[in-house]
């Protein structure tokens, strides 16, 4: 608001990163029915940084009590104005700008491709049943993702950020090349599943059980990875909130998986501190014992 001068961002840590105290207003709402609602809008776009703007609370307030003099247009204007008097008035940092907003669509990116609003649901398909499965156009944007994961020009603002990106990746590539070693597309094709391998056309009572116990390895490794995946997805939020925006997903709160019963995959502080929290592959066939969730353990036989 141009007659509105609070201060919004606050530093008050010892390491003087900054903390926002106003309030993220939807331009377009955010759910349907509310203010400035637009159905025909998509959740990631209405969640972009372009739907957003910063106010204080008392004017958060009146903007949404008051629809039909704050319409779109008029928010979209008075977003502009407020960003270009920040930027003259209040000696911000134009390059903390700039990889700000960076980061920011990067954000948005990785949380449509890795279908952070469906994560229960997804990962629950992955987790469940005794024999992982998933969606082909889930499985396709995790193929996109690593890619573009891997391809990202980060502007080394905040490498914890970063490596926090970089980890999410590293179990991503990973948990996709232990999953898709035996899916196969199931029903009208619009699911990959788990092949059950052991099961044999001509009896052998050996081969059977050693085709079962490589079966059962495969599928507890691939649940290991998905809870895995679920801790640096969890971290990656927690860098999110920590760098960028304080108050990211947290309405949806962490993610959570559905192993037997809803379950949140964490790393501990010490995990979390370490240069790389997921040692790769060939580590974490003897680390996952040791995470907060496991399913398998060990190395596979040779």
């Amino acid at each position: 608001m141009p007659e509105c001068r609070r201060q919004l961002v606050e530093d008050i840590s010892e390491t003087d990163d900054p903390t926002l105290v106003g309030e993220n207003c939807h331009i377009v709402a955010e759910k349907d029915g509310g203010p400035r609602s637009d159905p025909t809008m998509s959740v990631e776009d209405r969640n972009r940084y372009a739907n957003l703007t910063l106010l204080c609370n008392v004017h958060h307030k009146i903007i949404d009590d008051n629809e039909a003099v704050w319409t779109v247009d008029r928010l979209k204007k008075l977003k502009v104005e407020h960003e270009t008097w920040v930027e003259q008035s209040l000696g911000l940092d134009k390059a903390k700008m700039h990889d700000d907003t960076v980061y920011a669509g990067y954000v948005d990116e990785w949380v449509k491709l890795a279908h952070l609003d469906e994560w229960l649901a997804w990962s629950g398909r992955v987790l469940e049943f005794g024999q992982p499965r998933i969606r082909v156009n889930i499985y396709d944007d995790l193929t996109a993702l690593n890619r573009w994961l891997l391809g990202r020009v980060w502007p080394n603002r905040y490498p914890s950020l970063e490596i926090a990106f970089d980890n999410f990746r590293r179990v991503l590539a990973d948990f996709k090349e232990i999953l898709q070693e035996h899916l196969q597309p199931h029903g009208a094709g619009a699911e990959l599943w788990t092949e059950k391998f052991y099961k044999i056309r001509q009896w052998d009572q050996s081969l059977y059980a050693e085709l079962l116990e490589r079966y059962y390895f495969h599928v507890r490794l691939v649940s290991d990875l998905m809870l895995e995946l679920t801790r640096a997805a969890n971290l990656v939020c927690d860098e999110i909130r920590r760098h960028l925006a304080h108050n990211f997903r947290l309405a949806e709160g962490h993610l959570i998986v559905q192993c037997g019963e809803e379950l949140v995959p964490r790393y501990s502080p010490t995990e979390a501190a370490a240069p790389m929290p997921y040692p790769g592959l060939r580590q974490f066939y003897d680390d996952r014992s040791t995470r907060d969730l496991t399913i398998g353990k060990g190395q596979p036989k040779a």
